[in-house]
């Protein structure tokens, strides 16, 4: 009897240490939220069942998998706006990458998830410091002198002496070496997402590379790190540099890219030697002239080791052809007391007949950035995952160098070399967060799917050649291995992040479409009568047409009726709206049918263009969008987008054309239907055909925090019938 006494104590002693750690969790349980940019519906019920996702068709067969009904557009800040809101469009004010500002009294076309300002109060402003400091320097003098002219040599005079030296070293400073004010950025996302939401209920919450989160938002509860939207050190979406020793004229590439000479100091030795070059910097806002800061960078070649040699004249660095640099520390410096610190990698293209070398964009080093940047909440978060992870990892938003590509700068393999860094790093950073705890609903983007699949797509054309002539085989299986990498980092995951007690979400913004054809709005409506030109401009390019806001600077407004922005808009000129709008209210119904008609009309060859033709005043419950909501939004059939230089409001093209791009996929100004994301969920969902409005109410409502939609375009719960 005895020994089963033992027996049975020895079974409760052991249960209590198994269910110990089991009771610590009741009412603990996690939900992690997965993001995977661009991956699509058909392609992963393909892959699926071919058998190649093993652990996504198990997670499909354990609970839910469906399409996902994206926004209109289908475009990524848009659609993932929606998302983690839960609002429509028109409540989000996103609509697209671009906006339209009429504040100059004429139509300009700026970046539309970040404004930029300047905060000018307090000492900040330069007049402000000069109203306290030429008092004080005047004040200063007048007491010297008349100390001077008593002859009063005493302790006194010695202190009026050095106020007068403090003030005017206090001066010279203000003058020569603070800024007149400081860059400010504002998200001009509305709503709040479901991290803001839960935050303020006191629920823990960790988010990585939250897109459209720039500013990051101030958490009590919660850590977060921005992603799509972050700016490089010059505060755009990330522009490159392409050094290059066969032109002799710097300019720029239809993306914005910067070209610059590589100038020998002995042209006719060519012995390696090069002329130091200057990277662009952010303006210059001590010298206060317009001007913009350079980092200095002196470039030596070895050809005979097939090497180059570059410095800053503080460290070095040997590039190679075999692949890219590590991280290199870039400074743009405005004075002893002010500087912007970044990082940027190189990768040497060419070391033959001639020499070409590229330049990432630089990126803000998350350890050392400029005051008032909140790239993390907390704000030393970004820079304590450098730490933790002891890696260096790209902060600017759009991290792939697919503009790079797209104009033909990096051939595939060191782009594709660089996207898969950069996908290394986001899993990275997002098994660091899941592994690491304190937090209750856990947020992951990985941001690559979508970027390699843009650049990929073309090598599964039947028939297709790539600029030298041939198929390159090399790269056709390289977006089937994007959903495979996808699936094996589920798989890790669900076998090394979770437990029993745990949740997910997978989700994707929206899906991926061959490019074939490219259609140029804007030169439609010219050809149809309802776009009148000053002028034909030729080629358009992204830092003029954009960065200097001379997008519609050769259109004729007081003939115009209508125009197109960006990726599948179509605005009337509306009086009223429009600096020189020419629509009245009245006949803007019998335009907008017109032009309906004209696109819907719109043909190649036997095949139709247009697929739909949306209202803004239909598919939007409000119009928070900065300029206001588009009167049209355009979606075009599977193997069509909007060109580029339409975009940027160029003309000067066919409506429909061949797209010869490396760029040959896309999702943007495709009709949303075409193109769904994917939905997939261990959670009892009670509804089908979930929307991206419907994930945030969903995250929320799991949280104990649901929420009325307010109108049927805005989402509800998938764990409510309705």
């Amino acid at each position: 009897m005895t020994q089963y006494r033992l027996a049975a104590w020895r079974i409760v002693f052991l249960l209590l240490i198994v269910s110990a750690p089991l009771k610590g969790q009741v009412g603990e349980s996690r939900l992690i939220v997965l993001g995977f940019d661009g991956l699509d519906y058909q392609r992963c019920q393909q892959y699926m069942d071919e058998g190649i996702l093993p652990n996504l068709k198990a997670l499909a067969e354990e609970g839910t998998f469906s399409a996902l009904a994206t926004t209109n557009p289908a475009i990524s800040p848009v659609s993932w706006s929606a998302l983690t809101t839960g609002l429509n469009p028109g409540e989000t004010g996103i609509d697209g990458f671009l906006r339209r500002d009429f504040s100059s009294g004429e139509v300009r076309i700026k970046p539309a998830l970040v404004a930029k300002s300047m905060d000018n109060s307090g000492l900040l402003s330069l007049t402000t410091r000069r109203l306290i400091l030429w008092p004080l320097f005047v004040v200063g003098a007048l007491l010297g002198i008349r100390c001077w002219r008593r002859r009063r040599w005493s302790l006194k005079l010695a202190a009026h002496v050095l106020f007068l030296a403090v003030i005017t070293g206090l001066l010279t400073i203000s003058e020569r070496s603070l800024p007149d004010g400081m860059p400010v950025a504002e998200s001009l996302r509305q709503g709040k997402a479901w991290w803001e939401l839960l935050d303020a209920e006191g629920v823990a919450t960790a988010t990585m590379l939250a897109p459209c989160s720039f500013p990051a938002p101030i958490l009590k509860n919660g850590r977060l790190l921005a992603g799509l939207g972050v700016p490089d050190a010059l505060g755009t979406f990330g522009y490159w540099t392409h050094l290059r020793d066969d032109v002799v004229e710097e300019s720029t590439s239809e993306t914005g890219g910067f070209v610059k000479p590589l100038v020998y100091v002995d042209v006719e030795a060519r012995d390696g030697k090069f002329e130091p070059i200057e990277l662009e910097g952010p303006l210059d806002l001590v010298a206060r002239d317009g001007s913009f800061i350079g980092a200095p960078l002196a470039l030596t070649l070895g050809r005979a080791n097939g090497v180059v040699y570059i410095t800053d004249g503080i460290r070095s660095m040997q590039l190679d052809l075999s692949s890219w640099s590590d991280p290199f520390p870039i400074t743009f410096k405005m004075s002893s007391f002010v500087n912007v610190r970044g990082f940027c990698r190189f990768k040497l293209l060419e070391l033959d007949d001639r020499v070409r070398l590229y330049v990432d964009p630089v990126n803000l080093d998350p350890r050392r950035l400029p005051p008032g940047v909140r790239l993390s909440s907390p704000e030393s978060w970004a820079g304590d995952l450098v730490e933790e992870t002891n890696r260096a990892y790209k902060t600017v938003g759009w991290a792939c160098a697919t503009n790079a590509l797209k104009d033909r700068v990096l051939d595939d393999a060191s782009f594709l070399q660089d996207a898969k860094r950069v996908w290394e790093d986001q899993e990275n950073l997002a098994l660091h967060e899941l592994k690491k705890g304190g937090a209750r609903v856990i947020t992951c983007i990985l941001t690559v799917p979508d970027r390699i699949q843009h650049m990929f797509m073309r090598y599964e054309f039947r028939g297709y050649r790539g600029p030298d002539g041939r198929m390159g085989p090399r790269f056709r299986q390289e977006v089937r291995e994007v959903y495979r990498r996808v699936d094996a980092f589920v798989g890790v995951v669900r076998r090394s992040c979770m437990s029993p007690q745990d949740d997910l979400i997978i989700v994707s913004d929206h899906g991926m479409a061959p490019w074939k054809r490219s259609v140029n709005l804007n030169a439609l409506l010219v050809r149809e009568g309802f776009l009148v030109l000053k002028s034909r401009l030729g080629a358009r390019k992204l830092d003029r047409q954009i960065g200097e806001g001379l997008a519609m600077d050769h259109i004729d407004w007081s003939r115009t009726r209508a125009y197109s922005v960006g990726l599948g808009r179509i605005y009337l000129n509306r009086r009223g709206r429009e600096p020189g709008g020419i629509v009245t209210r009245e006949e803007a119904p019998l335009v907008l049918d017109a032009v309906r008609r004209a696109l819907v009309d719109l043909r190649d060859g036997d095949q139709s263009v247009v697929s739909s033709v949306s209202a803004g005043e239909d598919i939007y419950s409000l119009d928070k969008v900065p300029g206001g909501r588009a009167d049209l939004y355009v979606g075009l059939h599977r193997g069509y987008r909007v060109s580029w230089q339409s975009c940027l409001g160029g003309v000067d093209e066919p409506v429909v054309f061949e797209n010869d791009s490396p760029w040959s996929a896309d999702h943007c100004s495709v009709d949303p239907g075409l193109v769904p994301g994917v939905f997939f969920t261990t959670l009892p969902v009670k509804r089908v055909a979930p929307r991206v409005v419907d994930i945030a109410p969903t995250v929320l409502d799991w949280a104990g925090h649901g929420r009325d939609p307010g109108d049927d375009r805005n989402g509800s719960s998938l764990l409510r019938s309705r």
